[in-house]
């Protein structure tokens, strides 16, 4: 082997606490660079910068006041989602991409910033986007049944505590009978999409259920 110098190069690097299949950098490797760490956001600071993004969504496209109450609901819900999701859906050597993030986070905020005022007609439609906006981010990645039956139960209990409306009620128009309930089933049947509006422009086109 021969000798490599290196000269004037410039090495910037990431990586996230060890778990989950990320391995410990050892000080040997570490000593040739200056570590910059950043502590975890708490709750207060994770509903505010997101709140903040929600509350100009619905000044924007125009909501009346009582979508704005709902949209801190939507935040504190999701942010209470994510919490369990990080908890309770670890990774494992048969499910290593069971990892979450706060990108996680605000892509359940962004995707239901998609929609306009005009495709939202009252208020079960907007938490039926929340619930589809989460199943998109989380449970589309799980591979295991008893994964996705934890989550669809606590989506449940969220709209039931969190929202404060039967979830027979917000999914009334996917049963096909007044006595049925809501089951994994039905929410594999709640689709909001824009690929409807096909010749329409993207930016022209409609994210709509």
């Amino acid at each position: 082997m021969s000798k490599i110098d290196l000269i004037n190069v410039f090495i910037c690097a990431a990586m996230g606490p060890p778990g989950g299949g990320r391995n410990e950098v050892t000080p040997r490797f570490m000593r040739h660079f200056h570590a910059v760490s950043m502590v975890p956001f708490n709750d207060a600071t994770l509903t505010r910068i997101f709140s903040t993004l929600m509350q100009t969504y619905l000044r924007d496209q125009e909501f009346t006041s009582d979508f704005f109450l709902m949209g801190n609901v939507m935040v504190d819900a999701t942010l209470q989602v994510y919490k369990a999701a990080i908890s309770n859906l670890l990774p494992t050597p048969a499910k290593s991409h069971y990892v979450f993030n706060l990108r996680d986070f605000s892509r359940v905020i962004l995707g239901i910033c998609l929609i306009k005022k005009e495709q939202v007609p009252n208020k079960q439609t907007f938490i039926r986007l929340w619930v589809h906006e989460v199943l998109r981010v989380f449970y589309d990645r799980l591979t295991d049944d008893s994964d996705r039956q934890w989550l669809v139960e606590y989506i449940k209990n969220s709209i039931e505590t969190s929202f404060k409306e039967k979830v027979n009620a917000v999914f009334s128009h996917l049963l096909e009978n007044s006595k049925d309930n809501v089951t994994e089933e039905t929410f594999r049947s709640l689709i909001f999409g824009d690929f409807m509006d096909i010749d329409a422009l993207l930016e022209d086109r409609n994210y709509d259920e």
